[in-house]
């Protein structure tokens, strides 16, 4: 279980203060800054960082930054097992600037409130899920960041954001020339940078999650089978059931006959 050694938000030390471990920590350090600082790395290399900017270091890595002025950050010290953190497949020791800094924030805020009530209930649990998930939104931003989107810098948020309403509006009569609209991209464009992105086509992922809709709708003993496929955006019956079999290994009707008994 990851644990907490030391942790802050919305630190202020004094002006100009410095930080410098030459032997790093033997934890984790997880930083965001919220003041322009200057950073030293092992290489002689010195990299002013903006507020925004993140940087995770590995332990017994070399530290060294200074505040230009005001010395202003959030921050988390932790202990984790080496092989957890490496399945991250993160960059770390190196500063990178997120998109969903807003996140960030949020999940550093939540960290130093369990922190601080180190007594509260399942308190050591929430700590774990938390660092976890500031580990894996720095891994997705990190690998959205290198994925091509060159010609279209934008492209992946807005591909995230009709991807969503698709996904949560299966039952719609979604289609290939509908995206491409919407997107102002051209049918190999999108197939191009959905699959880069996402690892599939958008309409074998809007097939699978119709296919979840209707599994949790054959729950329902009130309905038809007719009725769960109609209502998740299947408009042929006998289309429906190749589907679902090819999927699920059974028939609807079987698939609910095991369901209910």
């Amino acid at each position: 279980m990851i644990k907490i050694e030391y942790c802050g938000y919305h630190t202020h030390n004094p002006d100009q203060a410095l930080i410098y471990r030459p032997s790093g920590t033997a934890s984790y350090l997880f930083l965001l800054v919220l003041s322009p600082m200057c950073f030293q790395f092992p290489d002689h290399e010195s990299v002013n960082a903006l507020p925004g900017a993140c940087i995770l270091y590995e332990p017994d890595f070399y530290q060294h930054y200074q505040a230009e002025k005001h010395f202003f950050n959030s921050y988390v010290h932790f202990f984790a097992e080496k092989s957890m953190v490496d399945s991250y497949h993160m960059q770390t020791n190196t500063l990178f600037y997120p998109s969903n800094i807003e996140e960030i924030h949020w999940i550093l805020k939540k960290i130093y409130q369990e922190f601080l009530n180190g007594q509260q209930a399942y308190g050591s649990e929430m700590i774990d899920l938390y660092v976890q998930q500031l580990l894996i939104q720095t891994a997705r931003e990190q690998l959205q960041r290198k994925k091509p989107n060159e010609q279209y810098p934008n492209l992946y948020h807005e591909l995230l954001s009709i991807r969503g309403q698709m996904l949560n509006s299966c039952e719609d009569p979604w289609c290939i020339d509908q995206l491409c609209k919407i997107l102002n991209l051209g049918k190999s464009q999108l197939y191009k940078y959905y699959n880069a992105y996402f690892h599939c086509s958008p309409m074998d992922e809007l097939i699978r999650a119709r296919l979840q809709k209707a599994c949790f709708l054959l729950t329902n003993e009130a309905s038809t089978v007719r009725e769960a496929a109609f209502e998740s955006g299947f408009q042929n019956i006998n289309h429906f059931n190749r589907l679902f079999r090819k999927a699920m290994g059974c028939t609807p009707g079987e698939y609910r006959k095991q369901k209910s008994s």
